[in-house]
């Protein structure tokens, strides 16, 4: 997908800077990697990641209009307030979040915190010093029943789907909000290595692996976020929207044998599964398919397909190899 600029007519809008919270994960990555040589519409962009001396971060990149790293503890409602007061942000990209699902049935606190009270902390300071902004909120395809996503029928089975459901109602409260609820695959962090990279060293070291083949899903390329929340800020696009591949999904065992076999990687330790086969805390849906048609009209062309997807991933990986995380 063609990232196409469009030209702000409100001046001020064009010098304030574009905060990306969560820039130390892999999405905020690709957010920072998109926007650090061009910005948007001009802007400087401006990475948040927790503050605090035991949180470490991996974001190694510079750009020519990436500003220095800023800390900030998001659900600190003091902090968050004079991070926006002092910087005036035309957007916020709220990719923030606790998205380990079993941790988040673990620490239910966390969970909240996190999820919850982080975004409500952004939204009050909007409110106050840059009610003006667009605030961009990504979501989850965990806010949806089992199957509920190709329906729109809502009812997360887990905590963290509960906790980013509560968190878009939050968001729709600044008056300028898009809301994005996606699944994604892609590169990873030190700390998350990712799909792919777990499925690579897994299958090179022989070690047991099971795929699942009841767990349908249909995510798109991490690179493409970015590119589509651009469209969306240039057209001023409002509202809630599923972001992921069109064409009707595929199971994880399929999407993870395709890869596999891209990648010339021995098998013979894999063997397909059930969800219900492995020890997880937190419950999931078995079907985390979403209908993207809605996303599709607002943008007017189509999302990539699932094999363009997997197509795109294995590209990346044979680029940065699993040694060049973010």
């Amino acid at each position: 997908m063609k990232t196409v600029k469009m030209a702000l007519i409100d001046n001020h809008k064009e010098q304030s800077p574009v905060l990306i919270t969560g820039a130390g994960g892999a999405l905020g990555f690709y957010f920072c990697a998109a926007w650090a040589d061009s910005g948007l519409a001009g802007r400087c962009i401006v990475p948040l990641i927790r503050s605090g001396p035991q949180q470490k971060c991996t974001l190694v990149m510079t750009g020519r209009y990436l500003a220095p790293i800023e800390r900030v503890d998001l659900a600190d409602h003091s902090q968050t307030a004079g991070l926006i007061a002092r910087l005036r942000p035309s957007v916020v990209i709220h990719c923030a979040a606790l998205a380990n699902v079993d941790r988040c049935e673990e620490n239910r606190d966390a969970a909240f915190r996190d999820n919850v009270e982080g975004t409500l902390s952004i939204v009050d300071a909007l409110r106050r010093h840059a009610p003006d902004c667009h605030l961009v909120h990504i979501s989850t395809d965990q806010v949806y029943r089992d199957g509920g996503g190709c329906r729109g029928d809502l009812g997360p089975v887990n905590l963290y789907g509960w906790t980013k459901l509560w968190s878009e109602d939050i968001a729709r409260e600044h008056k300028d909000t898009t809301v994005l609820r996606l699944n994604y695959v892609g590169r990873g962090t030190s700390a998350r290595p990712g799909l792919v990279t777990w499925l690579v060293d897994s299958l090179r070291a022989e070690k047991p692996v099971t795929l699942l083949k009841d767990a349908l899903f249909n995510p798109c390329h991490g690179a493409l976020v970015p590119q589509v929340v651009e469209r969306m800020i240039m057209a001023q696009t409002k509202g809630t929207f599923n972001l992921g591949s069109r064409g009707g999904g595929l199971s994880k065992a399929d999407f993870l044998l395709g890869v596999a076999q891209k990648l010339s990687l021995p098998t013979q330790t894999a063997k397909l599964g059930r969800l219900s086969d492995l020890s997880l805390n937190a419950p999931r849906s078995l079907d985390m398919r979403m209908d993207v048609s809605l996303t599709e009209a607002a943008l007017g062309e189509k999302l990539p397909s699932l094999l363009e997807t997997l197509e795109a991933l294995v590209a990346e990986w044979r680029e940065v190899g699993k040694h060049n995380v973010c």
